[in-house]
């Protein structure tokens, strides 16, 4: 048998195994807070990518591209990559400032699906590498820890997300050091209005510690599915406390970028 003749054989194996994998679909994060418990396709890489512009009570205002890389390394288990992006900083009377954000490490495990009241449940563990210039303010200058509880549930239309947080905010030395716990909550309510067209509504609380006062905010957005690969998206984030901000404008897109072997 030719080269040639044993060659087709391999060839067509591996265009079969092409064609049974499924095609790249993705499963977006933002805009909300709130993350949905199902995880990325194992085995595919799905960036998560917007501007967004926020104005706050004292009418200082920030401008951020937050990124989030997704990794399927398994049914079921994500790798998390996430930053602030660029982020342009300005106040009254003040040179503005700008620079990258800090950078977080995270996983994320679905353990459960249709557990209780037919939610699928995930933990989620992340760690903040102080990575930005903190003297300017565009980062924490320390490093910070948090866990995440994630529930979701499909009910027909609509999809509910729920997420219970628990931050330790790390402190710099000179602050005096250690942790300072943050507890926060959320809930979304996403309505598909049509195959390409969704609304998504939410709640979100972040509890006061002494680095930062409470903050309550409801969020408000549009989506549209340009495809299975690609989700357009854009709204605006109001707060309701005096902690919080006064509005936050944003748009962005989640893409599926790319198939491979998973790694696990």
């Amino acid at each position: 048998m030719s080269f040639r003749l044993r060659l087709l054989p391999c060839l067509l194996s591996a265009l079969l195994l092409q064609a049974e994998e499924p095609p790249i679909e993705v499963n977006p994060n933002r805009p909300t807070f709130a993350n949905p418990a199902l995880t990325t396709q194992p085995g595919q890489l799905e960036l998560e990518w917007g501007g967004q512009q926020t104005h706050f009570r004292d009418d200082s205002a920030t401008f951020s591209t937050p990124t989030l890389l997704k990794l399927g390394l398994r049914k079921d288990l994500e790798l998390r990559l996430t930053t602030l992006g660029y982020q342009r900083l300005s106040a009254p009377g003040e040179a503005t400032v700008s620079g990258p954000g800090d950078l977080n490490l995270g996983v994320q495990w679905c353990y459960l699906h249709d557990g209780l009241f037919g939610m699928d449940q995930a933990v989620q563990v992340n760690h903040t590498f102080p990575t930005a210039s903190a003297s300017q303010g565009l980062g924490s200058g320390a490093s910070t820890d948090g866990l995440i509880l994630l529930f979701s549930r499909d009910l027909g239309p609509h999809h509910l997300d729920v997420n219970l947080l628990e931050t330790w905010l790390g402190r710099t030395s000179e602050a005096g050091g250690g942790r300072v716990r943050q507890p926060a909550a959320t809930a979304s309510l996403t309505r598909t209005v049509t195959d390409a067209w969704s609304v998504t509504g939410e709640v979100y609380a972040i509890g006061h510690t002494e680095m930062n006062p409470r903050v309550v905010s409801n969020l408000w957005a549009v989506g549209y599915k340009v495809s299975p690969r690609l989700v357009l998206d854009a709204g605006l984030d109001v707060g309701l406390t005096r902690g919080a901000q006064r509005v936050s404008y944003f748009a962005g897109l989640t893409v599926g970028l790319a198939r491979f072997h998973p790694l696990l």
